[in-house]
């Protein structure tokens, strides 16, 4: 797919931080897609798991939610999956 100059234009003066910040979002949501895939489950058995409306998690999945800590861990414990790995800094300098 051709990229738009204007759009990797925009995209190249975003603040490094924040892209970083949206694409660890993305990433979380492509987890969570893959997760509920391996299942055979769709948002809204997770919305249902959760004591969510449908509605929600459809927003959480845009990729553009600020997932916190708690929501993540309540999604990891109903889908009995990891989401995120957390690297000691001695293992990275190893």
């Amino acid at each position: 797919m051709k990229r738009s100059s204007i759009l990797e234009n925009r995209r190249r003066s975003v603040n490094p931080e924040i892209r970083e910040s949206v694409d660890m979002s993305f990433q979380i949501v492509d987890r969570i897609h893959e997760i509920l895939t391996e299942k055979g489950m769709k948002q809204k058995d997770l919305a249902m798991l959760l004591g969510k409306k449908e509605a929600e998690i459809s927003k959480w999945m845009r990729g553009t939610h600020n997932f916190t800590i708690d929501t993540l861990v309540s999604i990891e414990n109903v889908l009995r999956a990891p989401i995120l790995q957390v690297v000691h800094q001695e293992e990275v300098m190893a």
